[in-house]
C-alpha cells in the first residue's frame, strides 16, 4: 500500500461518530415548530375573520326632524334587525319608513291599541359597514 493516500485503506475499519442529540435541543425544537403553527393559525384566523356591520347610532327622524335616537350595535353582514318604537300620546299615522344606505328596509308594520307600536325590520349591509343608521318614517 502506498503512504500517500494517508490511510484511506483502513477507512472501513474505523468507528462511525454518533452525533448525539440532547433531549433539551429536541424539546427546544419541538416547541418552536409548535409556537410557529400557532401564531401563524393566528394570523390566519384574524385576516380571515368575518366582517362586521358597526352601527354607532340609531335615529329616528319624522319630517326632517329627530324622534328619539338609540345606541349602536354589531351584527353580522346581511343579518335582520328589528326596530321598534312606541308612541303613547302624540302619535302621528306613519305610512311608511325609509332608511339610510347601505341599509335596506325589509317591513314596516303600525300597530295602533292604547300605544301606537311601529316596527321597522331592516337588513344590514352585506360588507363591512361602521356608522349610524338613520330610520325615516313617513307621515301620511
Amino acid at each position: 500500500m502506498a503512504s500517500f493516500y494517508g490511510g484511506y485503506d483502513q477507512a472501513a475499519l474505523r468507528r462511525v461518530s454518533r452525533i448525539r442529540i440532547s433531549w433539551l435541543s429536541v424539546a427546544i425544537v419541538v416547541a418552536a415548530i409548535v409556537l410557529i403553527v400557532f401564531v401563524a393559525a393566528d394570523a390566519y384566523a384574524y385576516e380571515n375573520r368575518p366582517a362586521e356591520v358597526k352601527v354607532s347610532s340609531v335615529g329616528w327622524y319624522a319630517e326632517g326632524y329627530l324622534l328619539t335616537s338609540e345606541a349602536g350595535f354589531t351584527v353580522h353582514p346581511s343579518q335582520l334587525v328589528e326596530f321598534p318604537l312606541t308612541c303613547s300620546s302624540l302619535c302621528l299615522p306613519w305610512v311608511g319608513a325609509s332608511v339610510n344606505a347601505p341599509f335596506e328596509l325589509v317591513s314596516f308594520s303600525v300597530a295602533y291599541h292604547m300605544v301606537q307600536y311601529t316596527n321597522v325590520t331592516v337588513r344590514a349591509p352585506g360588507s363591512a359597514y361602521d356608522g349610524p343608521l338613520s330610520i325615516t318614517l313617513i307621515v301620511e
